[in-house]
């Protein structure tokens, strides 16, 4: 089964944030063992800003690279940008996260926002 994780997962696991580290590692560390990981290219960008400012430029690129050695990037182009419009309920964001799903074939989209993602045509999941 396709796992697409939205950013909150990651920076869970990244920064080892309580009282969420332990569910969203145990999922992701599942998706990966099964290669079943997907993430959006966008956030890389947003790994890369976050973790940047919270721990370091250098410790976020190490995550990325490691991250986005097992987890592949949804594969997305020009078409995918209108089928976020149509998903999009007030943060774009999410919108291109649903979008970015629906392109790598996802049928689990791994979240602790589901209110972010309530036009997903893909199932969400907590961790």
């Amino acid at each position: 089964m396709n796992l697409f994780f939205d950013t909150n997962i990651l920076l869970d696991v990244a920064l080892r944030r309580e009282p969420h580290f332990a569910a969203s590692e145990a999922i992701l560390t599942d998706a990966i063992a099964n290669n079943a990981c997907f993430i959006s290219w966008h956030t890389v960008s947003n790994l890369s800003y976050i973790l940047g400012k919270l721990e370091g430029r250098e410790n976020a690129h190490l995550f990325i690279r490691n991250i986005t050695s097992v987890c592949r990037i949804a594969p997305v182009g020009h078409d995918d940008l209108e089928v976020a419009f149509c998903h999009d309920q007030g943060d774009f964001e999410d919108a291109m996260q649903i979008a970015s799903a629906l392109a790598c074939g996802a049928e689990l989209i791994v979240t602790r926002d589901p209110a972010g993602f309530s036009k997903s045509p893909i199932p969400l999941t907590n961790p």
